[in-house]
């Protein structure tokens, strides 16, 4: 199998531009996009409310699609997004189904 499932950790603030960004992708199976909270000193530049809460709002963004489109689409999020504040997650699938 060489399907994966890459998980991008976005600010806010960059939500739209990912989300059309992934939907420009025609080789890309899908992604959904979830708010999450970032907890620990990995989390990025912390305001003091966020200090304070121990918790800093992101946007989460599961992509599907096969391990070497994830890659490349991760080569190009590098390069156009450098200094931007995301994470990124490439895993590996072990089963994908779609049950309808």
């Amino acid at each position: 199998m060489n399907e994966g499932v890459l998980l991008l950790i976005v600010a806010p603030d960059l939500e739209e531009t990912m989300v059309d960004l992934l939907l420009e992708q025609p080789s890309l199976a899908g992604f959904t996009s979830s708010l999450v909270y970032a907890h620990g000193t990995g989390a990025g530049r912390l305001s003091m409310v966020e200090q304070v809460t121990g918790r800093q709002q992101k946007i989460q963004l599961m992509v599907y699609g096969t391990r070497s489109v994830l890659a490349d689409f991760v080569t190009h999020i590098k390069a156009t997004f450098n200094h931007a504040d995301i994470r990124t997650i490439l895993i590996p699938a072990l089963d994908t189904q779609l049950m309808e």
